[in-house]
């Protein structure tokens, strides 16, 4: 299984990309993967509802000096598998091409954060299960992507 950090470093090497929108496609990176390897999450780390969306709180730390700029990537290897690189894959092909605050409007409108969220109180934790009952039915796969 791979860390939050790993699968937040191979996003940053695909696409130009902020804190902001980072946090969101590791929670749909997330969502992916759990929905086609039967609840397995890609990364340990919990998700947490805050007012602007899901948020992974260490790789937000992590990056957060970078403020509203792009993140730099770096040349290092990806350390995912194939299935986690093709479940990351899958996510940007669906979201990447979203701004930060459509993403958030996105998130906003989906139950998963909206059963977790409660304003000013952003260390909610997001359920896995609650986002697997909900993009079970709600992500929309080609048959080339399955």
């Amino acid at each position: 299984m791979a860390t939050a950090n790993e699968v937040a470093k191979y996003l940053i090497k695909s696409l130009p990309i902020d804190n902001l929108k980072l946090q969101k496609l590791l929670y749909y990176s997330q969502a992916v993967h759990i929905v086609l390897h039967d609840k397995a999450p890609l990364f340990p780390e919990d998700i947490e509802a805050w007012d602007y969306g899901p948020v992974v709180p260490s790789v937000y730390r992590e990056y957060k000096p970078f403020g509203f700029d792009i993140i730099p990537g770096s040349d290092d290897p990806s350390t995912l598998s194939v299935p986690e690189m093709r479940s990351v894959d899958m996510a940007l092909a669906g979201f990447g091409n979203m701004t930060g605050v459509e993403l958030i409007n996105q998130t906003h409108h989906e139950k998963p954060w909206k059963s977790a969220c409660k304003p000013g109180r952003p260390s909610n934790v997001i359920s896995l299960d609650v986002m697997y009952d909900y993009f079970k039915e709600n992500l929309d796969f080609s048959e080339d992507e399955i």
